[in-house]
């Protein structure tokens, strides 16, 4: 790592970061110390937990309560969820997406805190000879998809974003997609004193909310792969899933603390920074297909600035003098839209500018990929998208099997070090220590981190060894 970038995020220590995304790189760099990362947890979680709204939620104030209120909950959203079927079943519209393009966008925005999913538990996995925490660790060992790459759960949202050609729009996203990765982050490495936090949170996270299954329902329906989201639905169950779990950790980690009230209320604050930075909700709510594609084409002129001929002129200006700069893009596809060489919420067959970029005779065929195309096609489309059919995008899962062949051509031996290191001692506290670094919420997914993972499962959880013949 270069000298000057490790120095800006170590500054990040000792100084209001400049940005959550940032932090989010600050936690997850394999150069940064364990120790430094617990320092800037406890600054940040402590200052995120002093902003959090005195009335931030509606959670019990005794342990009694939160079983039935969760379980409340879950019969209110499973309620919600078969009445909007009904509503879908007598001919109602999409709730969230009304095109492909718009679930693309919804998938690009919740990237940055689905490829950190489960990472706030990582430090609990610290004390794996403690009992009372068994709970909390079987469920970050299955966020990890218990060592398989096909139900690790960052490895399934990576798949799914790559194999829809999205990767690259996440790199171009504003630094408030990172609030709640930079949040979960520092729950990863938490000191213990936020303990109580990380268990607020988690049973925040492994609710089932209503948006989760219709956001399923909703992806199978427009053919996108929704493996990732329907692994949430199974797993997060109020009887035996993590729901389940969160609920029994609470209770056994609550009988272990003296001042009762402090507790619940440092659980309660966890609880409530779930709410920070932008939810599912909000992203879906705020959805703006026209900024994406717009950033497509801001990006696209970069190069076309210098190549269009100077023959064609749209408002006295050329192609390249209207992409020359990126403030310009935007009057430019106003412009576009007034001459008629884009016709909103109509057919886009009907416009100039699409048969330009996908027809094999147009000018700038070849320009846009299939995703970039989709995205453009069902912002023209507009209201009437459901109407039109883009043929030429077409959505297929990856091959299931497909990680059973992968291999890294590429090894620097760290693996077959580690393998070396675990099978040369017998002495289960240091085989441990030595698996746990690889679980870290940069590593796990990796394949040295899936395989540290399989042999921590098979260590403390021989159950769970059982299941990874099969995705869970």
């Amino acid at each position: 790592m270069p000298v000057a970038v490790k120095e800006k995020l170590l500054d990040l220590l000792d100084k209001n970061h400049q940005s959550y995304c940032d932090l989010v790189t600050f936690f997850l760099d394999s150069n940064i110390s364990t120790p430094d990362k617990e320092r800037k947890a406890s600054i940040f979680l402590k200052r995120e937990i002093h902003t959090l709204n005195s009335s931030y939620s509606n959670f019990p104030s005794t342990l009694g309560e939160i079983h039935q209120w969760i379980v409340n909950n879950n019969k209110i959203q499973c309620h919600e969820y078969q009445l909007y079927k009904e509503r879908r079943n007598r001919g109602a519209e999409r709730k969230y997406f009304k095109n492909v393009g718009q679930a693309f966008e919804f998938l690009i925005e919740v990237a940055p805190v689905k490829r950190v999913d489960g990472s706030w538990l990582y430090s609990i996995v610290h004390y794996w000879n403690d009992p009372v925490f068994r709970d909390l660790i079987q469920i970050y060992v299955e966020e990890l998809g218990l060592g398989l790459a096909k139900s690790n759960h960052v490895c399934l949202f990576d798949d799914l974003l790559f194999n829809l050609g999205l990767e690259h729009f996440v790199l171009e996203l504003e630094d408030e997609y990172y609030h709640q990765p930079a949040i979960q982050l520092a729950l990863a490495y938490a000191p213990p004193e936020f303990i109580p936090e990380i268990i607020g949170f988690n049973l925040g996270y492994e609710q089932l909310p209503l948006h989760l299954l219709i956001t399923n329902y909703e992806l199978k329906e427009l053919g996108i792969n929704s493996q990732y989201f329907n692994l949430h639905i199974t797993i997060d169950n109020i009887d035996n899933g993590h729901a389940n779990l969160s609920i029994k950790a609470l209770e056994k980690i609550y009988s272990k603390f003296k001042d009762k009230d402090s507790f619940m209320n440092k659980v309660k604050a966890g609880f409530a920074l779930n709410n920070k930075g932008l939810a599912s909700l909000q992203i879906i709510k705020n959805l703006n297909l026209e900024a994406l594609v717009l950033k497509i084409l801001k990006r696209k002129a970069l190069v076309g600035n210098v190549i269009h001929s100077d023959k064609c002129k749209l408002n006295n200006k050329s192609i390249n003098e209207w992409l020359s700069t990126p403030d310009l893009v935007e009057e430019f596809v106003e412009v576009l839209i007034e001459k008629q060489w884009i016709k909103m919420d109509k057919n886009p067959e009907e416009s100039r500018f699409w048969q330009l970029i996908s027809h094999e005779d147009g000018k700038m065929y070849g320009v846009f990929n299939s995703t970039e195309k989709q995205i453009i096609y069902d912002w023209i489309a507009g209201e009437h998208s459901k109407h039109f059919d883009l043929n030429t995008q077409k959505i297929t899962p990856a091959d299931k099997n497909k990680n059973d062949f992968m291999f890294s051509y590429l090894s620097d031996g760290e693996l077959e070090e580690i393998q070396h290191q675990i099978s040369a001692t017998g002495n289960l506290a240091m085989k441990m220590n030595k698996l746990l670094p690889y679980l870290a919420p940069h590593a796990h997914h990796s394949e040295i981190g899936l395989w540290c993972t399989q042999r921590f499962v098979n260590f403390l959880f021989p159950f769970l060894s059982d299941k990874n013949s099969s995705p869970h």
